[in-house]
């Protein structure tokens, strides 16, 4: 059974997918505006799915989300190939103007941010405001797309407007990158989406498929009829898509990921432990992860270690590799989770932290939360049980 964390949730290359349809999702949106907090809403379709199960950084980002609705009819091809369960289809071109239409007759403040090639212009969309959105109080500002990060005046026009609604159409992945990097400098904003292009389908500068193609699934062969230079795009988005997770199914089966251990000591004689915030509120472990196509065990394990604590690879050496080896299998519920394979077979190195505590800066890590120093005896009192077999063999050879 699913642990109570995935309940209606689909998990397709690795990112969770909401599995709840439009009703849902505009219900949730009503609950985050009166909250306290900040929420972020992405828009996963096939093409995403296929970017995210390649990079690792963006699957935690989308993971991150609030809500991930189904974008896509090709989602449900691929959870049935994944043997997930995916009902409801929700476009994002669809749920941007549901959310436009439902705050219409109020002054719910709104805010696009807008790429700087966007075929939607400044005028089009104030244009789109005036003549169907008149009561809404909206503000614009672009970003340029090869530079995202160059926003503090974006971010000033943001603070200083004050919306409740945070639209923003840089496409995939920037956009998710954006928002993930960026919320929390703009507290005022309660709900913060990624439309991609849906605000062209809005303006009309995009016609989009008639309802009966869309409900029948074909609205990415109308698009190509459109766009023929989509066709590269739009075979990622089908046959390339459903092909991995043909992959995914069959290595499932078989297939244990090469993973590797970092077993850290500092200059006192202390071992570094790291909590991650993706196992539950309480998983303590050692950092560790997947050795890359063309790597080596001992360069995948001081990249792993350097990148989970945000601290250099040069401050890292390598002392021994532990002889001992341990083989697992993912539980079922978490193998579509943990990049489709069916376990794990780990090896673990001891390394030696040549640097301070002042060198460390997880602040970006999308898996460490916290950090501790501990001694040889004190290993076992903070590993996850689920770890402890291991950890018991390692701590024999330290």
């Amino acid at each position: 059974m699913r642990p109570p964390e995935f309940q209606n949730k689909s998990i397709i290359l690795g990112v969770q997918i909401t599995d709840q349809p439009m009703d849902f999702v505009l219900q949730k949106i009503d609950q985050f505006l009166n909250s306290n907090d900040q929420h972020k809403i992405y828009t996963p379709n096939p093409e995403i799915c296929l970017k995210a199960e390649k990079d690792d950084e963006y699957r935690h980002v989308l993971n991150r989300a609030d809500i991930n609705i189904p974008d896509g009819i090709g989602l449900k091809l691929g959870a049935k190939i994944l043997g997930e369960t995916l009902e409801n289809r929700v476009a994002g071109s669809d749920l941007t103007k549901e959310i436009l239409e439902k705050y219409k007759d109020t002054e719910t403040k709104v805010f696009i941010v807008l790429r700087n090639d966007s075929l939607s212009t400044e005028a089009d969309i104030k244009k789109l405001f005036k003549e169907k959105y008149p009561k809404l109080n909206f503000q614009i500002s672009q970003i340029d797309i090869k530079n995202p990060d160059n926003c503090d005046e974006v971010l000033n026009s943001i603070n200083t407007f004050g919306p409740k609604i945070l639209f923003v159409t840089l496409g995939a992945p920037a956009q998710e990158f954006w928002i993930n990097k960026y919320i929390k400098l703009i507290p005022g904003v309660k709900v913060a989406i990624g439309i991609g292009g849906s605000i062209d389908f809005l303006t009309e500068k995009i016609k989009r498929a008639p309802k009966l193609v869309r409900d029948s699934g074909l609205e990415w062969a109308y698009r190509l009829y459109q766009e023929p230079s989509r066709l590269k795009r739009i075979k990622n988005a089908t046959a390339d898509f459903l092909l991995v997770c043909h992959k995914w199914k069959k290595r499932i089966q078989s297939e244990y990921r090469q993973n590797v251990i970092g077993v850290t000591k500092n200059k006192e004689g202390k071992f570094l432990i790291i909590r991650n915030p993706r196992f539950g509120k309480n998983h303590w472990q050692f950092p560790q992860g997947g050795v890359d196509q063309e790597e080596t065990p001992e360069t995948a394990v001081v990249r792993e270690s350097s990148e989970e604590v945000g601290a250099s690879e040069k401050l890292f050496k390598l002392i021994k590799k532990i002889p001992e080896q341990h083989r697992y299998d993912n539980p079922a519920e978490y193998q579509n989770l943990l990049k489709g394979f069916k376990g794990q077979e780990q090896t673990a190195f001891l390394l030696e932290f040549q640097g301070k505590d002042s060198n460390i800066d997880f602040s970006d890590s999308e898996e460490v939360e916290e950090i501790k120093w501990v001694s040889k005896d004190e290993i076992l009192q903070f590993i996850h049980p689920h770890r402890q077999e291991f950890a018991k063999k390692i701590i024999a050879h330290l």
